[in-house]
């Protein structure tokens, strides 16, 4: 979705509009970020980064701007590539943001906006489990390279019992999180976590019902938001897919049976 955008460039205060309907302002001092620019995206409801706007940091890493939005919907803030925090404003929030650029993902912390608190939240978790992931990986490098052979079988099947520990112990908290936050549109970021970086907390088999749980909310209180009616035809298709393949498995066995 592209924003017809005006920009008005100050020394620490950036600010853009457009035609929508909606704003919201974002504040705040990052460490290491003195004069650096600090990049605003819209994502779009299939997931696409839309640029919005850059915005300047002054001499401190203080930092100001304003952005108009048609519907509630997620913008990345970043100052590198990789580096970057979701927020998820609603209309006349003021936010107030906090943290290291230079750790942006990892350190920052949110007031002003609930649904933003809700993606921190998220955030948090998904920190907390690579932290603990990588803990594992480092203990099991250390056993491969200092264990003999029987003693290192032993070891890994002690590090992949924690790790599954580890991995239930997330599915759990984001399962939490999707029945205490039920209609948020947060809740779309918690049914695709990530778990250790390639892998995510739920897929549609055999968490179904998980995805199913998701659209109920959001069609209970965001229907006519574009990422519920994204997601809606989502969930659609993994549906008659896993129909099909129900089917062609039935059809299978009684094949098999006669």
């Amino acid at each position: 979705m592209l924003l017809a955008l005006t920009m008005l460039s100050l020394a620490s205060c950036h600010s853009s509009k457009s035609d929508g309907k909606m704003e919201f302002s974002v504040e705040g001092t990052l460490a290491n970020a003195a004069d650096k620019m600090l990049y605003i995206e819209e994502m779009t409801p299939d997931n696409g980064a839309q640029f919005v706007d850059s915005i300047p940091c002054d001499e401190k890493g203080h930092f100001k701007f304003k952005v108009a939005m048609e519907y509630q919907t997620f913008f990345n803030l970043h100052s590198s590539e990789y580096d970057y925090i979701v927020l998820l404003p609603s209309d006349g929030e003021n936010i107030s943001l906090s943290g290291d650029a230079a750790d942006l993902g990892g350190s920052y912390h949110v007031d002003g906006s609930p649904e933003s608190q809700l993606m921190w939240q998220i955030q948090s978790y998904i920190n907390d489990a690579n932290n603990t992931i990588a803990d594992i990986a480092q203990r099991d490098r250390y056993n491969r390279e200092h264990l003999g052979e029987a003693e290192y079988e032993r070891a890994h099947k002690e590090t992949d019992s924690i790790f599954v520990a580890e991995h239930n112990t997330v599915y759990v908290m984001f399962h939490n999180f999707i029945e205490d936050n039920r209609g948020s549109l947060s809740t779309l970021y918690a049914i695709d976590a990530p778990f250790n970086h390639t892998g995510r907390v739920f897929y549609s088999e055999p968490d179904f019902e998980v995805f199913e749980q998701v659209l109920e909310g959001l069609e209970e209180k965001n229907p006519d938001n574009p990422h519920t009616q994204y997601y809606r035809t989502r969930v659609e298709r993994a549906r008659s897919a896993r129909m099909i393949s129900q089917q062609q498995q039935q059809a299978g066995q009684e094949f098999i049976v006669e």
